[in-house]
């Protein structure tokens, strides 16, 4: 930690507070749903990734030529997205910006078939890469919060899964349905409402410490009144 640096008040409501072991972490509902968030998320943008060009012809009208240079120029948002999210997250916490990392993508895959013009396809598309980076550039630090640092590197590396479970999703999901309807529209409108779902995994998801201290703190209420109930009578006994 920095010297003198602390923790704002929206990353000390959002950590577990503790490290918690390989095994345990998987044992939990929170790592899959973080698992979930990256997978989401990855979907959406390489399916755009996948198809930048041919959508960029089809749907903006662009020429082959600036078709093929969109790819080039959609990458440097990609990496932008990956540290203009991170250090956003630090200010309003994790869950937040994936919330809202999705909400804006919903609303650009819904606007993305009515893009007529090269422009105009051009930024949206910016747009959704700008997002794509930043589930990169947002996720280790929220593996972190959630299970602590000393494991991070094999809970966070098991949990890249969803980077390759995204990659085959995404293309063939916007693949098929363009091979079966002769149109993107409808997987774009498809993969708008998906997005828009997945924002209930964020506003649902919390550090799994708090959720166990919680219990705890009951047990531990219900084991002091056993016992002061028990020691009683022990001192009631005669020598």
């Amino acid at each position: 930690m920095p010297e003198g640096w602390e923790p704002g008040t929206a990353q000390k409501g959002d950590r577990s507070g503790r490290d918690f072991e390989f095994r345990e972490a998987l044992s939990t509902w929170q790592w899959f749903a973080l698992w979930a968030l990256l997978f989401l998320n990855v979907t959406a943008g390489i399916a755009v990734i996948s198809e930048a060009a041919p959508m960029a012809e089809e749907i903006g009208g662009a020429s082959a030529t600036a078709a093929a240079s969109l790819v080039s120029i959609i990458a440097i948002f990609n990496g932008i997205g990956r540290f203009a999210w991170a250090s956003f997250s630090d200010v309003i916490g994790r869950r937040w910006v994936f919330l809202s990392m999705f909400a804006i993508q919903a609303v650009v895959f819904f606007l993305l078939p009515n893009a007529s013009s090269y422009a105009l396809f051009a930024v949206l598309a910016c747009v959704i890469l700008f997002c794509y980076g930043g589930g990169f550039g947002t996720m280790p630090a929220f593996a972190a919060d959630y299970f602590g640092s000393a494991n991070v590197g094999r809970i966070y590396g098991l949990m890249l899964t969803a980077w390759s479970a995204g990659g085959v999703a995404g293309p063939l999901l916007i693949s098929k349905i363009k091979d079966s309807t002769g149109e993107y529209d409808t997987a774009l409108y498809i993969i708008a409402g998906m997005l828009v779902v997945s924002c209930v995994i964020p506003l649902i998801v919390r550090p799994p410490a708090a959720m166990e201290e919680e219990a705890e703190l009951g047990r531990a209420g219900t084991g002091g009144r056993s016992d002061a109930t028990s020691a009683a009578p022990a001192r009631a006994r005669p020598a």
